[in-house]
């Protein structure tokens, strides 16, 4: 991936700036001319600067995890690209500060070359970066982000090595190989992805709520009674809940104490409850939470503490 003994040379010192990777992307933002107006008030701030630590990290040290860290930076970020811009009938559009484009205006990126006749893709992180390569005021420059700096290079193949991320200072250089692995690490994260939010969508049955049937009073009094001689229960909601195909018996209580006394008298109340509720599994869950709102949906309190 890197290659710490490739130099690029300038264009003043005779790089290859023959154009190629012509495209009709419409780009981020459009900024012909180095050098007037000021710099500054044409080039956006591309804000990366932990891709430059990352870099700088990685010519200190070259590791797995120096490579892991630059390449997480690398894929999300917007790079200078140098281009010509060209109009419907070929011709070049010239300007200052940022133009509006055609839309049938076209972009011939440029290419370096390197000491051994290899080219590449160039794209540089910041404006600085940029103007160590091109002192002049002839080359115009487009934001472009890495997808689209693949995509180019895979409809070159045959003739480009691959790109390089700042030739003028880092040089970090990136293969055909190194891209099309890349690619191949986007596509598998981005499938994953995708995968465990569809499983996670499948787990995520919808709660039903209902009103209980054949729940004779008396039951209903020895609950009261029960809650009665807790102190902490404020309120209590029994309803039916269905999840899937599973249905429940659910209280729902609200409890002035913390979370420890709260699992102990729910699981109290469930357990108690087991002589008199036998056909669905008891669940008990505290009235702020989904159950309980769904619960305050279907039915009253079927208790309340009284006032001391």
């Amino acid at each position: 991936m890197a290659d710490n003994h490739i130099k690029f040379p300038t264009p003043e010192e005779g790089a290859d700036n023959n154009s190629t990777g012509t495209s009709n992307a419409k780009p981020i933002n459009f900024a012909p001319e180095a050098s007037s107006p000021k710099p500054s008030e044409v080039f956006p701030d591309l804000h990366n600067e932990k891709l430059i630590d990352a870099m700088e990290a990685l010519k200190r040290e070259e590791t797995k995890e120096t490579q892991t860290a630059l390449i997480e930076q690398v894929v999300g970020a917007r790079f200078f690209a140098p281009v010509e811009v060209v109009d419907a009938e070929g011709k070049a559009i010239q300007g200052h500060g940022k133009l509006a484009v055609p839309k049938d205006a076209k972009f011939n990126f440029k290419l370096i070359q390197n000491g051994k006749g290899e080219q590449y893709f160039a794209v540089f992180t910041d404006i600085g970066q940029y103007l160590k390569w091109n002192t002049g005021p002839k080359v115009n420059t487009i934001v472009v982000v890495f997808p689209q700096i693949a995509q180019l290079a895979a409809q070159k193949a045959d003739t480009i090595k691959g790109f390089v991320i700042n030739p003028m200072g880092q040089n970090i250089v990136f293969t055909q190989d190194a891209i099309s692995n890349l690619l191949d690490a986007m596509k598998a994260v981005a499938e994953n992805a995708k995968a465990a939010k569809e499983a996670a969508a499948q787990q995520q049955v919808k709660l039903m709520f209902g009103k209980p049937t054949n729940i004779p009073e008396a039951v209903m009094g020895a609950f009261r009674k029960k809650l009665s001689k807790i102190p902490e229960v404020k309120e209590a909601y029994f309803c039916m809940m269905k999840q899937g195909d599973q249905e429940f018996y659910l209280f729902t209580l609200e409890i002035d104490a913390d979370n420890e006394t709260c699992h102990e008298i729910g699981d109290s109340l469930c357990e108690s409850a087991k002589m008199f509720l036998t056909k669905f599994p008891i669940m008990a869950a505290p009235v702020k939470s989904p159950f309980g709102e769904g619960a305050k949906q279907v039915v009253e309190s079927f208790y309340v503490k009284e006032n001391e």
